[in-house]
């Protein structure tokens, strides 16, 4: 396992069962430990990669928030059997929320995001003590808490975005609890724009932790200093930047988003470099991932089991997760030229093409080795494209991220809203962002997976249910 994430158990196990509520009931052998735990920096450190540990499990962003719920729920592949899990996961493709299949993955989901939530919340309990008692230096302790906190934030607006209401057309519907203590006392419900206000108080919070960030002035450093390595798997200060500006879009602040987004390229594009036609087409191991562009990745060891139990060609044809191959192709424009197409499709082992993003490098020393991109900066450029009040500025980011995907420049006379649903549809396989994408807008007419002439209206369909685990307890 990679030495920046040496497992070290937050919690006692039982905090991986019952409802959210029961998450919160530490006992007092638990705090006895918890004082062990995070007696010096060596133990804090570790305690914070736990963190990271925790999001990489296969019920968060290991899996279900990036390459195999989520991306059903966006139409991405025809109905499947899930062959490590042996379920169907043509229950999500059609919106069955009420199956037992449906019921018993949310809910795993759900623990698994408010398990991480505690623990982090139990972490940020004791840095201040551990800065005041000079077990940490300030500047490396407000580093840590500033990492901690964009981690809560982030998770629970990745809650926010599946069990909450469309923002655009509701954002004062109950959504879920916002947990900012471990304190064994219950949350009530908010309404999805109070969520939105934590949220951005977190990331808020955060950023002004991070204003020393390393990577502001050093970049992405492949050394194994704690503090100064490998910062593009770590919330680092560009990262919670871009994160901001997600949210705020999400809440339909287009000049806050903009402004971070432009912000993030300005300072910190020259640290995340466009991944070079070379890279990204080498005849071995090709940089599938774009990882010089990835601003935040979780190092998920299970990566390449998940492909094999998913993607493989070597699955059955009832049990592999791919793509109707015409509606593949006018995702792509049939564009070989698009190296999103041309690298991550491959013909190996099917008379149709399947997802290769994810199979593993020859090469095992490659820094890009199991990392699961979260954020990456064309989103940035996206979101630019979109939110720019000039149309000339607006199709100038967007033809910019289609230049460093091998495609030719848009003609002044392209529809943005158009052509960006396209790009949203090309570059964000196995990374989750395509079904928030049509939350987002409250998209209608989205491409049925299953036929590739037939389009779904999804919502209401886009609000997934609370689980019963939390909703029956309360």
């Amino acid at each position: 396992m990679n030495y920046r994430y040496i497992f070290l158990p937050l919690l006692c196990g039982s905090l991986l069962a019952g409802s959210c509520k029961k998450y919160l009931n530490v006992q007092p052998e638990a705090s006895y430990a918890e004082s062990q735990v995070y007696g010096n920096e060596n133990a804090l450190q570790q305690a914070l990669n736990g963190l990271y540990i925790a999001l990489a499990d296969n019920q968060s962003y290991g899996a279900n928030l990036t390459t195999s719920t989520i991306e059903m729920m966006a139409q991405r592949y025809k109905p499947s059997i899930s062959i490590s899990h042996a379920i169907d996961l043509s229950v999500f493709s059609r919106y069955n929320y009420s199956s037992a299949t449906a019921q018993t993955t949310f809910d795993s989901l759900w623990r698994q995001a408010y398990s991480t939530i505690l623990a982090t919340n139990v972490f940020l309990s004791k840095i201040d003590n551990a800065i005041k008692e000079k077990i940490l230096t300030r500047a490396h302790g407000s580093q840590l808490k500033g990492e901690a906190l964009a981690i809560r934030a982030m998770v629970h607006f990745d809650l926010l975005r599946l069990f909450g209401p469309v923002y655009s057309i509701d954002s004062t519907s109950p959504a879920i609890p916002y947990y900012t203590a471990a304190d064994g006392q219950s949350q009530p419900i908010l309404m999805a724009s109070a969520v939105m206000a934590k949220v951005m108080a977190d990331y808020t919070a955060a950023l002004q932790l991070l204003a020393a960030d390393p990577v502001i002035t050093s970049g992405v450093q492949l050394t194994p200093d704690f503090y100064t390595g490998y910062r593009n798997q770590r919330l680092n200060s560009y990262a919670v930047k871009a994160l901001m500006a997600r949210a705020w879009l999400w809440a339909r602040n287009r000049q806050q988003a903009h402004d971070l987004a432009l912000s993030v390229l300005t300072e910190g594009e020259k640290w995340f470099p466009w991944t070079s036609y070379d890279a990204a087409n080498a005849p071995t191991n090709p940089d599938r991932i774009f990882s010089s562009e990835v601003l935040f990745a979780v190092y998920n060891p299970g990566l390449y089991t998940n492909y094999n139990n998913f993607f493989s060609p070597a699955l059955s044809d009832d049990a592999i997760l791919a793509p109707d191959s015409s509606r593949l192709r006018t995702v792509f424009e049939s564009n070989d030229n698009d190296y999103r197409y041309s690298q991550s499709w491959k013909i190996l082992g099917k008379s149709y093409r399947t997802f290769y993003k994810y199979a593993d490098l020859t090469v095992t020393t490659l820094p890009w080795r199991f990392l699961q991109p979260i954020i990456r900066k064309s989103e940035l450029y996206f979101l630019l494209a979109e939110t720019d009040p000039d149309p000339a500025a607006a199709l100038g980011y967007l033809n910019t991220a289609r230049r460093n995907r091998g495609l030719v420049p848009l003609p002044t006379t392209a529809n943005i809203p158009t052509e960006l649903r396209k790009e949203f549809q090309k570059e964000f396989w196995g990374e989750g962002q395509l079904f928030f994408y049509y939350k987002r807008i409250n998209a209608t007419g989205v491409p049925d997976a299953s036929n590739p002439y037939l389009f779904l209206t999804v919502n209401p369909a886009y609000v997934v249910p609370l689980p019963l685990s939390e909703t029956t307890t309360r």
